[in-house]
């Protein structure tokens, strides 16, 4: 339960107990957690730490919240494969909102991007992709 003489903020404990929840599947992928009110009652917090306990899962890209429609854990996302290629430079970094809003990003998840030779940058879910590095 949430201890408030742990030293640790109550919305970080209870992040690390739902956290928990969904890695041991008692909250499935696909679907809701309980609702604030829920959350709230069963561990004794109030309805602003259940939402910065939320929005710290929803940081960490395993959740998915819409005001109305509740909080969905997310599944994992099979990755597509980027080989890459000779003198490719590949860095992560988290999206600007135009890219979150154009490739759907949920908050949490941060970009590939590759640079190529030619100096042109593609950018990737990070979620969605993963790059292999060929054997020189």
């Amino acid at each position: 339960m949430i201890s408030p003489h742990s030293g640790v903020p109550a919305a970080l404990q209870l992040a690390a107990l739902l956290r928990a929840r969904i890695q041991d599947g008692t909250y499935a992928a696909g679907g809701l957690l309980p609702s604030e009110t829920r959350l709230s009652q069963e561990y004794g917090v109030g309805r602003g730490t259940v939402r910065r306990a939320v929005a710290e899962l929803r940081a960490e890209g395993l959740v998915d919240a819409a005001s109305g429609r509740g909080t969905r854990v997310r599944g994992p996302v099979e990755l597509d494969e980027l080989v890459g290629e000779p003198d490719q430079f590949v860095m992560a970094r988290m999206p600007t909102p135009e890219e979150r809003a154009e490739m759907n990003i949920p908050e949490g998840v941060p970009v590939l991007v590759v640079r190529n030779p030619d100096g042109l940058m593609d950018v990737y879910p990070a979620d969605e992709v993963g790059v292999r590095i060929p054997r020189a």
